[in-house]
């Protein structure tokens, strides 16, 4: 006979975890921490809410920071300036740096026995040709 009662919250000795055996082994999965340029794009794109000429208005981090180095740079701040240049340059060579690829499934061929590296030469020759040609 046991020298304990055995019942609700009571298993037996044999039925116990044994020590050092966690009950839920697995456990809870540890919080995949966010990548820093992730966080920093969040409050970029966080929209504010500003007054301007008495009215509120909404906009993001991003755009409020450019608008206040343009003002900076049209009263006559030219590390402002050279700044926004900066950007522009920058933006226009290499375009937003939030762009992600695309991926095309289930396309139709041009023509029988295209194959899907084919249809991309010809879009990217198309493409070429349309910018040369352009004033």
């Amino acid at each position: 006979m046991a020298d304990y009662e055995v019942g609700y919250g009571k298993p037996p000795k044999s039925r116990r975890f044994q020590p050092g055996v966690s009950g839920n082994p697995k456990g809870r999965p540890k919080r995949k921490p966010l990548a820093l340029a992730e966080t920093i794009e969040k409050v970029l794109n966080a929209k504010i809410e500003y007054r301007e000429r008495g009215q509120t208005r909404f906009a993001s981090a991003q755009e409020l920071s450019i608008k206040m180095l343009v003002d900076r740079a049209v009263s006559g701040d030219l590390e402002a300036a050279e700044i926004v240049l900066k950007i522009r340059e920058r933006a226009e060579r290499y375009g937003d740096a939030g762009v992600e690829q695309i991926e095309i499934s289930d396309w139709l061929p041009d023509y029988p026995g295209q194959s899907g590296e084919q249809k991309a030469q010809d879009l990217k020759a198309s493409r070429n040709d349309d910018t040369q040609s352009a004033p």
